[in-house]
């Protein structure tokens, strides 16, 4: 959100971790959630490939047709983690 990511259309970003030593690229839908996709270490590859990008796009689709409550019962039952929720931090 802060601007630290490329930006790689349809939903795609790219943020480097740990002094540009890794890569991940995450989903987003509609800046409500980030999903953190796909991890990899620079030194195994530099990038993704063209196809993978165009996967990539089309799960970030189908993540932005998602409601509030698949999304909690994606992390109810830990097919997803919950790393960060502000609307929790704030209420709190």
């Amino acid at each position: 959100m802060e601007g630290k990511a490329d930006d790689l259309g349809g939903g795609v970003f790219k943020k480097r971790l740990n002094d540009n030593m890794h890569r991940s690229i995450i989903l987003a839908k509609a800046r409500n959630y980030w999903v953190y996709e796909y991890l990899f270490a620079k030194k195994d590859r530099n990038n993704i490939e063209d196809d993978e990008l165009s996967a990539f796009r089309e799960l970030a689709k189908s993540y932005a047709r998602l409601t509030d409550d698949p999304i909690s019962r994606l992390v109810q039952n830990r097919q997803f983690k919950e790393i960060c929720n502000q609307k929790k931090q704030i209420q709190e």
